[in-house]
């Protein structure tokens, strides 16, 4: 019978006996290349994983309390018709310097852009703002239309210059006029999180039939299959393991067991379940 003591020669035998693991004991009674075709106990996953995105592009926003980081009312004074003016945001401990608060308004080192509330004060003449990162020349679009003698604010996005700038923004005026600009949140990369990984295991016996008898895992709801393995008894044989696909999404493992019409042969398939950490 395949996969049982009866198959297996003395060298095998010798080789089994001395075996530290259940894996090596299996192995050794099937023979180093795996017997008659067969797998050893532990599987070898196949599983590519999925792609989460790009950390450079795919941003976590986080919110934060309207803070002050320029006021051209406060330092400077208005931005010139056709003037251009440059800031900083995440490399200063204060923006006091900008007309701004005396904090760094919870702005963590090397963000990737700006919400901001962008308010233009009393301008000389209709005309727009434009922000755009210190590096990149001015695009043609607008971040805030204003009319001349109003107070008008709207909200946008900055992208920012990074790392090592001696700025990170620039404000464009078409007109002349003061600019306050309060922070509103952030963009920057995700931080780097270890997976939330589980053991899901089932076990039991073949039933009292000959040829191969095939038993699976499944992984709890939520989670992807990223290895796994089968074993039994002294005397199981494993012909095939391997992760359990559904709809593309390994969702479990499974193996096909050599089952006996000798003796009811104990099982175990177990297999490593992951996700990534979030509510």
């Amino acid at each position: 019978m395949e996969g049982t003591l009866q198959s297996a020669d003395i060298s095998n035998l010798e080789l089994a006996a001395s075996a530290t693991s259940f894996e090596q004991m299996n192995a050794a009674l099937l023979g180093a290349g795996g017997g008659s075709g067969m797998a050893t106990a532990k599987g070898a996953p196949d599983v590519q994983p999925t792609s989460l995105g790009a950390p450079g592009e795919d941003l976590v926003y986080t919110p934060l309390n309207p803070c002050r980081i320029v006021d051209t009312r406060v330092v400077g004074g208005p931005i010139a018709a056709n003037g251009t003016r440059s800031f900083k945001s995440y490399t200063t401990t204060d923006f006091t310097s900008q007309g701004g608060e005396t904090s760094n308004c919870n702005l963590p080192q090397n963000v990737s852009a700006l919400t901001v509330k962008i308010t233009s004060v009393y301008p000389a003449n209709d005309g727009y703002f434009t922000a755009y990162p210190f590096n990149e020349a001015k695009p043609l679009a607008s971040s805030l239309n204003y009319s001349a003698g109003l107070i008008l604010s709207d909200e946008s996005h900055i992208r920012l210059c990074r790392p090592a700038c001696p700025s990170e923004f620039n404000v464009y005026s078409y007109a002349q006029s003061e600019v306050v600009i309060d922070v509103t949140g952030y963009f920057i990369e995700p931080e780097a999180t270890a997976l939330d990984c589980t053991i899901a295991q089932e076990s039991g016996s073949l039933a009292l039939l000959s040829g191969l008898q095939t038993k699976d895992v499944q992984c709890p709801t939520g989670y992807a299959a990223t290895g796994g393995g089968c074993g039994g008894v002294l005397g199981i044989g494993v012909s095939n393991s391997e992760p359990m696909v559904v709809s593309g999404q390994p969702v479990g493992w499974q193996c096909d067991l050599v089952g006996s019409l000798l003796s009811v042969l104990g099982y175990q398939v177990n297999a490593t379940c992951c996700r990534v950490p979030g509510r």
